[in-house]
């Protein structure tokens, strides 16, 4: 079929540049956006989505906070080694007891084939379950975990960890009752097999 301008419709798409996708490293978004954000895409690879269409928003957002209520009695959270494989927690949590100084190692792990965050109780330095601890000191601290966890995953799928400047990801970790000090990866505290003390 032809249009009026005596052009066929094949043509027409012939004399149309192609469009060229161009791969825009995450970090040049961290400090302030580039001026041409027409199309920030990425190479989708098999298993992944692209999702379209997200926009910075405004700088700031008001999330839930951690409650306190959900706090272990008797116990402190005093590390942690977390991060974010693909969404889901990853890492430890190190509670102290304030009584008698025993630590507990709350491992926190995707479970794949039931589809569920799991913090198993550890030993505070080797792969193992916990030796010395009771079974209602264990729920105690594991709901405590699973609290901090929980809030932390629900402010990232309310903010996105697209659009977190260091900035935000203190404000969310603080909001997820996990404000603790940030290590760099050569710091003294984090030599050997024992976790950081505050």
């Amino acid at each position: 079929m032809s249009s009026g301008s005596g052009e066929t419709a094949p043509r027409r798409r012939q004399n149309v540049a192609p469009h060229r996708i161009e791969r825009i490293p995450l970090t040049v978004m961290r400090d302030a956006p580039p001026l041409d954000l027409q199309a920030l895409y990425a190479e989708v690879r098999d298993g992944q989505a692209l999702i379209p269409g997200l926009k910075m928003g405004i700088g700031a957002l008001t999330v839930q906070r951690w409650h306190e209520v959900y706090a272990a009695d008797g116990w402190t959270l005093y590390g942690a080694d977390l991060t974010l494989d693909m969404g889901h927690p990853f890492g430890s949590m190190f509670y102290r007891n304030d009584v008698d100084g025993r630590v507990l190692r709350i491992g926190v792990k995707w479970h794949p084939p039931v589809q569920q965050l799991e913090f198993p109780a550890l030993h505070p330095s080797k792969p193992e379950l916990t030796p010395d601890c009771t079974d209602e000191e264990v729920a105690a601290v594991v709901l405590d975990a699973r609290s901090r966890i929980g809030t932390l995953v629900a402010v990232n799928a309310q903010i996105g960890s697209f659009v977190a400047t260091e900035e935000s990801e203190n404000a969310i970790l603080d909001a997820s009752g996990l404000g603790l000090e940030r290590l760099s990866e050569d710091d003294p505290r984090l030599a050997g097999r024992e976790a950081p003390r505050p």
